[in-house]
């Protein structure tokens, strides 16, 4: 919970509603509990991210915008899952602890001033070197302007109140603040972040949006 990957990947997991705060029973520490999509108990194979941008197009692009938005890199076969046999096809993504503050304790703030205009997942030094498993997949911007709208549109007083909490998860005020206004600049500067950085996108030849 004290690191930056657990706070980060904790507060957003919260936003998605797959994870909640628990405490233990003295409530003096604060533990991260997560849903679990592993039914079986084995382990998972990596999942076909190609199949997954070809049966779930709008869907693989709104992962990948909001992996981008909140500058999360790790994004690879094992932590997306998506069940074929469904009718439609359904897709799960967790694990965000290297998003927004990332994964190296103290260093949250300056992560996110460095971040502020970078694509943030495509396999830079400030991202560890890791690539977004779907930004060499998906072929069209065809669905970026939906989604993109859709981050635009995201009201300021949910970002602010959501960061306002995190004092109270471990987070300090000046990681708390930090947070919201990467986010809020995001939120607004996302299509212009992409647009610069369209060659990054390699699978796409023809851009209609920009």
């Amino acid at each position: 919970m004290r690191s930056c990957a657990a706070r980060s990947g904790g507060f957003l997991g919260c936003l998605f509603r797959q994870r909640g705060v628990v405490y233990t029973p003295k409530g003096d520490d604060l533990f991260y509990a997560s849903l679990d999509f592993n039914l079986t108990g084995n382990t998972l194979p990596p999942v076909n991210v190609t199949k997954c941008v070809s049966v779930l197009p709008r869907e693989s692009t709104g992962v990948l915008l909001f992996d981008i938005l909140i500058a999360n890199s790790d994004r690879h076969g094992r932590n997306l899952s998506v069940d074929f046999s469904a009718k439609p096809a359904k897709m799960n993504i967790f694990d965000h602890g290297h998003a927004l503050f990332g994964k190296d304790a103290g260093n949250g703030v300056a992560r996110l001033e460095k971040l502020s205009d970078r694509l943030g997942v495509s396999a830079g030094s400030r991202t560890a070197g890791n690539r977004h498993c779907l930004l060499d997949q998906i072929d069209s911007d065809f669905h970026f302007g939906h989604w993109l709208e859709r981050i635009r549109s995201i009201p300021h007083f949910v970002i602010e109140d959501l960061c306002a909490d995190l004092p109270g998860l471990g987070c300090t005020k000046g990681e708390a603040s930090a947070a919201a206004s990467f986010l809020r600049y995001r939120c607004a500067k996302l299509g212009q972040i992409v647009a610069a950085n369209k060659l990054q996108f390699t699978a796409i030849k023809t851009w209609r949006l920009f």
